[in-house]
């Protein structure tokens, strides 16, 4: 029996049969092997105090009362540490001057009293101060969460094109927003921690100078094992970035309820929960290696830093056997030791923690900086509030995929209240010509004029808010059935009457029990999902609505709006259409591959492999022996009688 060789990148399902899903392969990990070759330590910490004061800046416009009552209280638990450190010297000093005797403990009795204030008052800001980190970090994340979709949402249609950018947003939403709320809170950790060592350093000053230095050096071996540990992980994350989203991805397909029906139907539950095994045992075997890893340089570092330690204990020891110390101050200076270890370990975790949350804040800081790049020009004018007509001269486009322009030296004319449709064949530049006249992107050499106004200069909001669109995959919305008509339009109910009746929505919202209140998507309680051609009655008739201060926008695009849509509902539609632009005086920019749809268009646009191969109307194009009359015939052939043979005469 031949056995199927399975290449590299392919996966296998559950029955042994090789798949064939290059796409859905686990990626190639040098994609980002620059990016984390400059992960480097010292690289991230020069930027370290930049991204602890950006943090800082966030956390002061989320919550300025949390942040003041976390740093004061975090300052006053170490100065209570620093206080109870005195205290202790100082009934260590009362109890063993002498030789201990009631009275001795009597006398210390102040001291007691003093070291029990001081630690109530340690207990209380540490207290106080957890309250104000606990309520300052939701604050953070969600501050960090408003903006990043502020960004994401306000960055030209152009970034979504890009497989970088998908990247970059992803490590930013799935980790930057949330580490952006740690890297708060272990900041002021850290303070914390510091004012301990500090206060602990400053007592073992004052007992013998030598004990400062060595209580130092041991911060060195586990700070450097907990650093080491945290970019480990940091450079696991960032070269698994694709795989962690076709992981998600594939998720999505398997339990998503817009894939389940289809998912079904191929029978792709096997090969798809093969794929996922795949990705995920990759992502598996990369966290067990990077636990082995870590543990081993965890324990260099902690046996490192016990041996420091063990080395103050023993310079403790020879300076009490050689009399340089006395018993008091030998035993204040372990119960110092004691306190700092516990300061520093708080301090090296906190460290470790705003290191690493720091790496993962610079890719939240780093999307900000690139959604920035990205962000149209700033200060542009308001769009025109309408043309006579539209035009562009030598538009070209492509997309960032690099495989050549979508559309090339395109030159066209639309005048105000006519139809144009544009027609060609798969790939000939209709949907994505239909986005330039729309405002969704700009081209990469020419114009799109407004009665010569150049639209790559005015601001895009104001220029879709001008623009009604009918989109070839028009979006589901989870909302009412009124929430998916009127979007973002000022409410205006009879202009809402008329938008709903010319797209013969009216009756298809009539079957819904709760009417225009019904929610549109059967995930949730009541809710409903529409037919193909239903939804595509509602998004005309959003598209209808489409207008502000009761007027309709001028310029209406509609890329294959009625491919779901019945005969008859086809007809009602195309006939809403044209009264639609009569009405408004609109112009109307139509796409669709049914021809017979196109006929009573008052202007036909033909593309072919992004240029303009001819122009005109439906009479002009039929008579001459382009690519319009090709279609033309082709479709009309389908439904011409077939010629039935005559019978033979005998």
């Amino acid at each position: 029996m031949r056995t199927t060789h399975v290449p590299p990148g392919r996966g296998q399902d559950h029955s042994g049969q090789g798949l064939d899903l290059p796409e859905l392969a686990p990626p190639r990990w040098s994609r980002h092997s620059g990016t984390v070759a400059g992960a480097s330590w010292l690289r991230i910490a020069r930027r370290m105090p930049a991204l602890v004061g950006q943090a800082a800046v966030l956390a002061w416009r989320s919550g300025p009362r949390e942040v003041v009552t976390t740093v004061l209280f975090n300052l006053g638990s170490g100065a209570a540490t620093a206080w109870a450190l005195v205290a202790t010297t100082a009934v260590l000093a009362e109890l063993f001057a002498e030789v201990p005797t009631p009275e001795r403990v009597t006398t210390a009795l102040p001291a007691l009293a003093l070291l029990a204030l001081a630690l109530v008052a340690r207990g209380g800001c540490g207290a106080l101060a957890g309250r104000a980190q606990a309520r300052l970090e939701p604050k953070v994340v969600l501050a960090a969460e408003q903006r990043l979709l502020r960004d994401a949402a306000s960055v030209e249609l152009r970034a979504f094109d890009d497989s970088e950018f998908h990247d970059h947003l992803f490590r930013s939403r799935t980790r930057g927003c949330d580490e952006a709320g740690i890297l708060v809170r272990q900041t002021t950790d850290l303070l914390t921690g510091l004012v301990g060592i500090v206060a602990a350093a400053g007592v073992l000053s004052t007992l013998h100078p030598a004990l400062v230095p060595l209580l130092l050096l041991a911060m060195v071996p586990q700070w450097w094992g907990a650093a080491a540990s945290a970019r480990m992980r940091y450079r696991m994350v960032l070269a698994f970035t694709e795989g962690s989203r076709r992981k998600h991805m594939l998720e999505q397909l398997l339990t998503a309820r817009e894939s389940a029906a289809e998912v079904r139907s191929f029978t792709m539950e096997r090969r798809l929960l093969a794929e996922f095994d795949r990705v995920a045992r990759r992502e598996l075997d990369i966290h067990l290696g990077l636990a082995t890893r870590q543990s081993v340089v965890r324990l260099a570092g902690a046996a490192a830093g016990g041996l420091v330690t063990a080395g103050v204990f023993a310079v403790l020891a020879v300076l009490l056997a050689r009399g340089v110390v006395p018993i008091a101050v030998a035993g204040a200076a372990v119960v110092a030791v004691r306190v700092a270890q516990g300061a520093l370990g708080n301090a090296l975790h906190a460290m470790t923690r705003v290191y690493e949350s720091g790496l993962y804040f610079s890719d939240f800081v780093a999307f900000q900086r690139e959604a920035r790049a990205r962000l149209p020009r700033p200060g542009l004018a308001p769009a025109p509030s309408g043309f006579e007509r539209i035009e562009l001269r030598d538009v070209t486009f492509g997309y960032p995929s690099g495989e050549g322009p979508s559309l090339t030296d395109v030159n066209l004319t639309l005048r105000r209240g006519r139809t144009v449709a544009l027609v060609g064949e798969n790939g000939s530049g209709k949907s994505t010509l239909a986005k330039l006249l729309s405002g969704l992107y700009t081209p990469q050499r020419g114009s799109v004029l407004w009665d010569g106004t150049d639209l790559a200069g005015v601001d895009g909001v104001s220029l879709r808010e001008r623009i009604s669109v009918i989109a070839q995959d028009h979006t589901h919305w989870p909302l009412t059935a009124r929430g998916n008509t009127v979007m973002s339009s000022a409410e205006c109910p009879e202009r809402f009457a008329r938008a709903t009746a010319a797209a013969q929505a009216d009756s298809v919202v009539a079957e819904f029990r709760n009417g225009w209140e019904t929610l549109l998507d059967k995930r949730f309680a009541h809710g409903v999902e529409p037919s193909g051609g239903q939804w595509q009655r509602l998004a005309a008739a959003r598209s209808f609505y489409r207008g502000d201060d009761g007027d309709e926008v001028p310029l209406l695009i509609a890329d294959e709006p009625t491919a779901a849509m019945d005969a008859r509902a086809e007809h009602g539609f195309f006939t809403s259409v044209h009264s639609h632009a009569r009405r408004t005086g609109a112009t109307v920019v139509l796409i669709t591959h049914r021809l017979a749809s196109v006929r009573m268009a008052d202007h036909i646009v033909v593309l072919d492999g992004g240029r303009v191969a001819a122009q005109g109307s439906h009479a002009e194009l039929m008579a001459g022996n382009g690519l319009y009359r090709e279609l033309w015939e082709l479709q009309a052939s389908a439904y011409r009688a077939p010629s039935v043979p005559k019978p033979r005469t005998p």
